[in-house]
């Protein structure tokens, strides 16, 4: 009985050593006066916005970020997506909408081109690049080096895409009623092969190797797609806040939970992901982007925070 219970205590012990986390976080700098609603990290550039508003930071030096340049847009900026270091392409819903460099910053950086596309979000893999819009669907644009376009195809159905990424050959979106993966291994004729629908309110999803993260309010929701035509539910867990980003690194999984803080998750098991660390800007996580050993996190009118972890 004692040797029994011995080994329960062991296999006890063991499981919560594989939940501690062997890397530290390290606040570096907050960045204050802007308002980071979004963060996006290339190149150490990060570009933060809100809805009409976006700013280049060089984070050459973390410690000391350097405004590279400003943009107004005229209308509301539902996405961006960097290429190539210095292009931006800003989605909006309208389709004269012009952004302007925003002269008073008196910045000696970086010269950016930006391209404005319509939709709502995008994602980019190599020169394509994939533009969701909530009524048309999905459009597919070789991109190239930036200065030309070329519209491959359209795809769409009867319901609006909130969220997806791009892993050729496959789409996987969320929709108004689920999940969706869509073949896109012939461009010009995209193609939907699977549906999960036994998901609601899901509003953002990473994918790393054969599992999708997705957020749901305050539920984390892990699909698995290694069978592509069959995607299935295999994990699920509860937050005391809403989930309101997410993002994935070396099988780890960050989430930005509001007054919550950032919350990171060992997801070398899919199936039980392992909360290893929580930590708590000065404000709100609202937004989360990763680059190197850096955690980027936006705080809405609070600036933005870089973190060094390792």
């Amino acid at each position: 009985m004692k040797s029994l219970l011995f080994a329960l205590v062991l296999v006890v012990l063991c499981s919560s050593l594989t939940a501690i986390d062997n890397r530290f976080v390290y606040p570096l700098g907050q960045v204050r006066g802007v308002n980071a609603q979004k963060i996006y990290v290339s190149d150490t550039q990060v570009l933060i916005r809100d809805s009409q508003d976006l700013l280049i930071y060089s984070t050459f030096n973390a410690w000391q970020p350097r405004l590279e340049a400003g943009f107004r847009s005229e209308f509301r900026m539902e996405d961006v997506n960097f290429q190539a270091g210095n292009i931006v392409y800003v989605s909006s819903q309208e389709a004269s909408n012009t952004v302007s460099q925003i002269d008073s910053l008196s910045q000696l950086g970086r010269i950016f081109f930006i391209n404005t596309v319509i939709g709502d979000k995008m994602s980019r893999e190599g020169s394509t690049l994939y533009v969701a819009d909530r009524y048309r669907g999905i459009d597919i644009i070789n991109i190239g080096r930036g200065g030309t376009s070329e519209h491959l195809a359209n795809f769409s159905e009867k319901w609006g895409i909130k969220d997806f990424v791009v892993e050729y050959p496959y789409i996987y979106a969320l929709n108004d009623f689920g999940f969706v993966t869509v073949d896109i291994s012939d461009q010009s004729f995209p193609l939907s092969i699977a549906t999960h629908y036994n998901i609601s309110n899901a509003i953002r999803l990473v994918k790393s190797g054969n599992h999708v993260y997705v957020a749901a309010g305050k539920e984390l929701m892990v699909l698995s797609v290694d069978q592509i035509d069959k995607p299935s539910l295999i994990s699920q867990a509860a937050f005391f806040n809403h989930i309101q980003s997410l993002n994935v690194k070396d099988n780890r999984l960050y989430l930005a939970l509001g007054q919550g803080g950032v919350k990171i998750l060992d997801i070398s098991d899919p199936s039980r992901p392992q909360d290893i660390n929580t930590f708590y800007p000065p404000a709100a996580a609202l937004d989360i982007a990763l680059e190197n050993d850096y955690i980027f996190v936006a705080m809405g009118k609070d600036g933005w925070m870089v973190y060094e972890y390792r």
